[in-house]
């Protein structure tokens, strides 16, 4: 970056461009997952962050090189280039085939006109190396990865930037001017990526916690509300089935009462776990939600009333065959259970709701373990 050329200091000018890019990768990235989450379709994030990272790293790198590609200050966007093979390579871990950065190469070179300079070969090879190195740290576990990662980027600079110096004859004071901005820059990346990557951990943390039960590990009633409100209004406005199931365990507070509360406790992690793995067998979109201290709900989108009953009988086989080790007791359970689906009387979920949970309090009332359905 030059003076001459942008009229401002070229380290303020090496700021703007790296934070443009990563804002615009962050922001294609919120955007397309929130896209993805909102039609209820699983996310690749990893696949995500390396196609997105890829193109603005492409997009930008071959864009604005362009600009001054047929001047002789084609050597500008240098600290540049640098900075966002950090980006992909070390922060996004894209792993980008070698034939491809070959291919990209042997473009940016004819891109230039400069293929059949022995420096710009010399440096090409020499960028897909800092590539490689970069790519080979950040997903090696390996102690002090700040120094490590300084210690790259300072000597791979060193020489990359001497190559440049030498082809385009630039005074060395350019040299040290360009190597401490980009040492710099590196420096605050580091630290920025830190920062996103420790509020991505308690965003997740958060996630977590409001979503899934720390207990039996499934979801809890605030993601059962978000998805039955979801469903019920897609099912209603495209004329899809849906239907619910919705179990108690019989007689649990006889088992905390004689057992303990440790027993009730895994007797809740067992019945989860055993609902989950027969669900996972029948259809991966089926969820099993905990909505009470023993109380569970199944959503199953375009289930008419005869498949929820076929599943509602698999689950309650499945618990009453199954037993709780504890202390050397083996406990049985049973489950009390109510099914419903769907009705046009139906306005709004809480009245779906209702309908499923009249059908299980029918079952309890009844007798307990049995199956209530419309």
């Amino acid at each position: 970056m030059t003076w001459s050329m942008w009229l401002v200091p070229p380290f303020v000018t090496s700021i703007f461009f790296v934070l443009g890019v990563i804002t615009l990768y962050w922001s294609i990235f919120n955007w397309v997952t929130a896209k993805v989450e909102s039609q209820k379709k699983p996310v690749d994030v990893k696949r995500v962050q390396v196609w997105i990272g890829a193109i603005c790293a492409v997009v930008s790198t071959f864009g604005l090189q362009m600009l001054v590609r047929d001047s002789h200050l084609s050597w500008t966007f240098t600290t540049f280039q640098l900075l966002i093979l950090i980006f992909v390579a070390y922060f996004l871990q894209v792993r980008i085939p070698y034939w491809l950065i070959v291919l990209a190469s042997i473009g940016f070179m004819l891109m230039n006109g400069n293929i059949l300079q022995p420096l710009s070969w010399l440096y090409t090879i020499l960028f897909g190396l800092f590539y490689v190195v970069s790519y080979i740290q950040s997903v090696r576990m390996w102690p002090r990865p700040f120094i490590r990662y300084f210690v790259t980027a300072l000597l791979f600079a060193l020489v990359l930037w001497g190559i440049v110096t030498l082809r385009f004859d630039l005074a060395w004071t350019t040299y040290v001017e360009e190597i401490a901005n980009y040492l710099i820059l590196a420096a605050l990346m580091y630290g920025y990526f830190n920062i996103q990557d420790r509020d991505r951990r308690i965003k997740d943390r958060l996630f977590q916690a409001a979503n899934w039960d720390a207990l039996t590990r499934v979801k809890n009633y605030a993601a059962y509300d978000r998805e039955i409100g979801y469903q019920f209004y897609h099912s209603v406005s495209r004329h899809r089935n849906l239907s619910m199931i919705m179990f108690d365990i019989d007689h649990f507070k006889h088992v905390n009462d004689t057992y303990g509360h440790l027993a009730g406790d895994e007797v809740l992690k067992e019945v989860a776990s055993t609902v989950t793995n027969l669900l996972k067998k029948q259809n991966e979109q089926i969820t099993l939600y905990r909505t009470g201290g023993e109380e569970f709900n199944v959503i199953l989108p375009d289930a008419d009333l005869v498949e929820a009953q076929r599943i509602a009988k698999l689950i309650f086989d499945a618990v009453a065959e199954d037993q709780v080790d504890y202390n050397d007791i083996a406990i049985h359970v049973t489950l009390s259970i109510g099914v419903s689906a769907l009705a046009v009387k139906d306005r709004n979920p809480l009245d779906f709701y209702k309908r499923v949970d009249a059908n299980l309090y029918h079952s309890k009332k009844n007798g307990r373990m049995q199956i209530t359905t419309d």
